[in-house]
């Protein structure tokens, strides 16, 4: 499947623009240099989730060990995005968990919605209670979606730590120690397919920091990136490629703990070292990308749309996947499966994203009436 790799490249670099010699982009982080990315590597993700399903993966099988690298720059937007909001607008959190937390939830509700009529139309039966923990995502339906649960959660304890604590070293410490709690906490259950089990809930997570840092000393970063461009480039996609086989080498030979198992047990450290060595990986491979687009601006008309569609894409596409792969109907033919999941995830998405969109706008203007 080489030819595929060939057209991903060709849809990423269709309409790209190379900065002026000898300079840089002045917008290479702004949310409109941002939006065609964020739209690559969406469908990077789908094209992980898909290739976990086929019968004969081939040469498709590197996107089975890359999704954490896809993930993790959604995380680094998460952060980076946070931080800038909070750095320009002293009264951000006034609106914070009112202009967030329903930018996030009301797409999840509504596509966890969509997920449970589907299965009732196919003869699944629900309790009220199990419904309603389906739809509020105790019980994740839609198993993709633990992203936005994680991000709920991290959102919160920003929202804590840089609204009560004043002191910015002690807000990046505190900061850390959330991350480093969090991967505990999710090591000590284990892997399964309950909330916060497996490890992919925080195995790119610590790019939320790296973004929640980059925005507080970009004007410090930035400059020395730019000064020795050539060697940062260099040296951080070497890193990156030599820390990303170590850390699928390590995971093979050291997995993660599949059961419980207590933080002090030596049996946990095999989990400490998979997390370091795909911290490292996530790292370097976020590092890069930034690094790339300080010269190379994508930009089509493909990219865009994905990247306006990325939410929906993200929450919706597991339902095409499961439908072929079963519930309606078991598509042999792994390219047609490719196909067909690809052709209707996107059509999906575009459908969604106007109802969605004012969906989330409405219930916004409708929370900033209430009195806290």
């Amino acid at each position: 499947m080489l030819v595929f790799y060939i057209l991903l490249l060709f849809i990423l670099f269709f309409g790209a623009q190379r900065s002026p010699r000898g300079g840089f982009w002045p917008d290479a982080f702004s949310y409109q240099s941002d939006l065609p990315l964020r739209g690559f590597f969406m469908l990077l993700i789908v094209f992980h989730h898909i290739s976990q399903q086929l019968t004969h993966p081939g040469s498709l099988k590197l996107l089975q060990d890359s999704g954490l690298l896809f993930v993790s720059f959604f995380f680094f937007l998460s952060g980076y995005g946070l931080m800038k909001s909070h750095l320009r607008n002293t009264d951000y959190f006034h609106v914070f968990f009112k202009r967030r937390y329903s930018k996030l939830l009301v797409p999840f509700f509504l596509c966890n919605l969509i997920y449970l009529g589907v299965d009732l139309l196919f003869g699944a039966s629900y309790t009220p209670a199990f419904f309603i923990k389906c739809l509020l995502g105790l019980y994740l339906i839609n198993t993709h979606a633990w992203f936005i649960l994680t991000l709920a959660l991290f959102y919160l304890f920003f929202f804590l730590i840089f609204r009560f604590v004043k002191k910015s070293s002690l807000q990046y410490a505190l900061l850390f120690l959330f991350q480093i709690s969090y991967a505990a906490f999710c090591m000590q259950r284990g892997t399964g397919w309950a909330l916060f089990e497996g490890p992919w809930w925080f195995n790119s997570s610590i790019l939320f920091l790296i973004g929640v840092l980059f925005a507080g000393f970009e004007a410090d970063i930035v400059p020395v990136l730019k000064k020795n461009y050539g060697i940062f480039l260099s040296l951080s996609s070497l890193s990156f490629f030599l820390f990303f086989f170590i850390s699928v080498y390590v995971t093979d030979e050291f997995p993660y703990r599949i059961q419980d198992t207590s933080l002090l047990s030596p049996l946990i450290l095999n989990s400490w070292f998979n997390l370091c060595w795909q911290s490292l990986a996530v790292i370097f491979f976020c590092l890069t990308i930034l690094l790339f687009t300080l010269k190379i601006k994508c930009s089509n008309s493909c990219l865009v749309l994905l990247g306006k569609i990325s939410m929906e894409l993200y929450l919706i596409h597991g339902l095409f996947i499961q439908l072929l792969k079963g519930q309606l109907c078991t598509v042999q033919n792994d390219y047609l499966f490719i196909f067909a999941v690809l052709l209707c995830s996107v059509a999906a998405a575009c459908l969604l994203h106007s109802p969605l969109h004012f969906l989330t706008a409405k219930t916004f203007d409708e929370l900033k009436k209430l009195p806290f």
